[in-house]
C-alpha cells in the first residue's frame, strides 16, 4: 500500500516501511510524521508544502518513500560513498584563480551544459531553486555587450556621476584602455553566463550567489578558467541598453 498526498510530492510505500522513525526525524517541516497507533510513517494534514529536499528518500534505509517530482533531481546517492579528500579540496579553493585572459577558442556547448548540470544542484533557500541562466555563447554579441558598458561608462564620466559607483574612479582609465584595444569588462572571454529570476523569487540574489560561486569553483575541473564581471551587473541595472542587450526573458 502506498500513502500519497495532492498537496505533497512525497509518496510513502508503507509494505517496505519498517518503522525506523528516520524520514519523520530527517523532515525539516514535519510533513512525515508517526502515526502514533500504528508507528507508521504519513503525510501530515497541518504541515507547509514540502520543501522536495529529498532527505527522507536519501536516508530511508528500505527505500520507502519517493519523491514524485517532475522536475530532474539528482540520483539517490549511497550515503557510503568516500568524500573527496581534504588535500583535493583544499587544492581545489587555494588554486582557483580569477582568470581575465582567455584563449580566442570555444567551449564546447556540451561541455557548458554538462558543467551547468552539475551547477542546477547548488543549494538554495527552502530548495527552491531560483536560478536561471543564460548563457551567450557568441564572442561577437559579447563585445556589443562590452561597447555598450563603455558607452554608459563614457556617459557617467560626462555627467561627472562617477561618485555614484564603488569603482566610479576607475572609469576613465576602463575606457581609454578600451580604445587601445584592451578589453577590462569581459577581458575577451568567448562566452558569457548569466543568473536571473523572477521579480517575485525573494531569494534570487543569495541563490544566484552560491550558484555561481559552485560554477567557479568547477570551472577548473573542466580545464576551464573564469571570473565574475560585477560591473556587467551594475551597468544593467543602470542602463536599458545594455539590460536590453543581455535578452534576458
Amino acid at each position: 500500500m502506498k500513502q500519497t498526498s495532492p498537496t505533497h510530492s512525497v509518496i510513502i510505500d508503507i509494505e517496505k516501511c519498517i518503522s525506523c522513525g528516520i524520514c519523520s526525524s530527517v523532515c525539516m517541516f514535519s510533513v512525515i510524521i508517526m502515526d502514533e497507533t500504528t508507528r507508521k510513517p504519513v503525510i501530515s494534514s497541518y504541515a507547509p508544502p514540502c520543501s522536495q529536499c529529498g532527505h527522507c528518500e536519501t536516508f530511508c534505509p528500505e527505500s520507502a518513500i519517493h519523491l514524485n517530482t517532475p522536475d530532474p533531481k539528482p540520483p539517490n546517492l549511497s550515503l557510503k560513498i568516500q568524500p573527496v579528500s581534504t588535500e583535493q579540496i583544499q587544492d581545489l579553493v587555494l588554486h582557483r584563480r580569477s582568470i581575465r585572459k582567455y584563449l580566442q577558442k570555444p567551449v564546447p556547448r556540451d561541455t557548458i551544459e554538462e558543467i551547468l548540470d552539475i551547477v542546477r544542484y547548488a543549494p538554495s533557500a527552502m530548495n527552491l531553486q531560483t536560478v536561471r541562466w543564460q548563457v551567450i555563447y557568441e564572442t561577437k554579441v559579447i563585445r556589443n555587450i562590452a561597447q555598450e558598458i563603455i558607452s554608459w561608462m563614457n556617459l557617467m564620466i560626462t555627467e561627472q556621476r562617477l561618485h555614484e559607483f564603488a569603482i566610479g574612479t576607475s572609469f576613465p582609465y576602463i575606457t581609454s584602455e578600451w580604445e587601445k584595444g584592451r578589453d577590462l569588462i569581459t577581458h575577451g572571454a568567448p562566452h558569457l553566463l548569466l543568473t536571473y529570476s523572477g521579480n517575485d523569487e525573494l531569494t534570487a540574489t543569495k541563490d544566484a550567489i552560491i550558484a555561481t560561486s559552485y560554477l567557479d569553483l568547477i570551472a577548473p575541473v573542466f580545464n576551464l578558467g573564469s571570473c565574475w564581471t560585477g560591473i556587467l551587473k551594475r551597468a544593467a541595472d543602470w542602463s536599458p541598453d545594455v539590460l536590453a542587450l543581455l535578452d534576458l526573458p
